[in-house]
């Protein structure tokens, strides 16, 4: 619960955010290029970077909906019957599309482990779902909700992704091959978490073996997290393209961690290439925002992941594209069809395909 100083101070953040609303209005003609190119992100993008600086995860999470409300209601208004199965260590996870369908896209949603998933999560899901009907392929999304910090820190949210796979592969007893991981920021930072503590067990989580030559079909991560508190040095940062700002990463990357110390499960920008020679799996998409923040940790990441990881590996830079951009922007309202968005959409249809 919030103190009375906590609420009260909802009113000066509240002005401050209506100021840097209006000075994005006054400002959308005369923005450098470096900004958002469409007038609603530039917008959109300026209210979130206030907010998510201003106010802290607690106050955030106190407005905003728990991530399985945003899930019944969006459900609904599609007229569908809401599907949530209640997971072991107090998670949920929750379907988009039939629970039948051959194969299952596991996704561990991002916000820093402070935020819920919110509506354009859902909206993206979708979207993948009818892509793949379209073209005669059976998909299903299990979309995980994690306990968010403070309430929980890690590694809650690490063995709670483990047990929505847990529940897929033993449970559902689907064949890995039929499986795929995914995962945005945060959520990014889960998938390489599940993928870590498959080939390297985690000392506190039960563990989730695959049968002998067995591997999972594919994963996909978008802006992944894998350095929860980067050291910039003298670097200048330009967030004016951006969702988020450097402020948010110490915060939350500290929330996340609480008491425990960093390792290789956190912070895999850490782990030596061999850390990744045996993740059993087949194929990875890594996206990133031309615009984000967070580019430089992932393009590192990257050249990590290739030099040590035995199978395929690629990555896709969104030009001008932004933080998770594929929903976030569809958060905000902005329908158009990000290059990040549009390359895991095919990236899936293809692992589909050899399925």
């Amino acid at each position: 619960m919030l103190s009375i100083a906590q609420k009260l101070d909802y009113i000066p953040a509240l002005a401050s955010v209506a100021v840097t609303f209006v000075w994005a209005v006054l400002t959308l003609a005369v923005r450098a290029p470096e900004y958002p190119s469409h007038w609603l992100l530039h917008i959109g993008y300026a209210v979130f970077r206030k907010l998510s600086s201003r106010l802290s995860a607690a106050q955030m999470q106190y407005v905003l909906p728990a991530s399985n409300l945003v899930y019944n209601r969006y459900i609904r208004s599609v007229r569908q019957k809401p599907l949530t199965v209640q997971l072991n260590h107090g998670a949920m996870g929750h379907w988009i599309g039939s629970p039948d369908a051959k194969n299952i896209l596991v996704w561990y949603h991002g916000g820093g482990f402070a935020l819920p998933a919110n509506i354009g999560y859902f909206k993206f899901f979708a979207s993948i779902v009818a892509d793949c009907e379209r073209n005669g392929q059976s998909l299903s999304i299990f979309a995980l909700t994690y306990t968010l910090v403070p309430v929980a820190t890690y590694p809650t949210q690490l063995r709670q992704a483990v047990e929505a796979l847990r529940y897929i592969l033993v449970e559902k007893r689907h064949a890995p091959g039929n499986v795929m991981l995914g995962g945005d920021s945060a959520g990014g930072n889960l998938v390489g978490g599940v993928l870590s503590h498959l080939a390297h067990t985690h000392p506190a989580i039960d563990p989730l073996k695959l049968n002998d030559g067995s591997r999972i079909a594919g994963a996909v991560m978008i802006a992944p997290w894998t350095c929860l508190q980067p050291e910039h040095g003298d670097r200048i940062i330009d967030f004016r393209g951006d969702l988020i700002t450097p402020v948010v990463g110490p915060l939350w990357g500290g929330g996340y961690i609480g008491a425990a110390p960093k390792d290789l499960y956190t912070d895999l920008s850490d782990a030596p290439p061999e850390w990744f020679a045996k993740f059993p799996i087949r194929r990875i998409l890594v996206c990133g925002g031309e615009r984000e923040i967070l580019l430089p940790v992932i393009e590192d990441f990257v050249e990590k992941l290739r030099a040590g990881f035995q199978g395929n590996v690629e990555f896709c830079i969104g030009k001008g594209e932004g933080h998770v951009a594929p929903v976030y922007n569809l958060y905000i309202g902005d329908k158009r069809e990000t290059q990040q968005g549009t390359r895991a959409t095919s990236f899936i249809r293809e692992l589909l395909e050899k399925m």
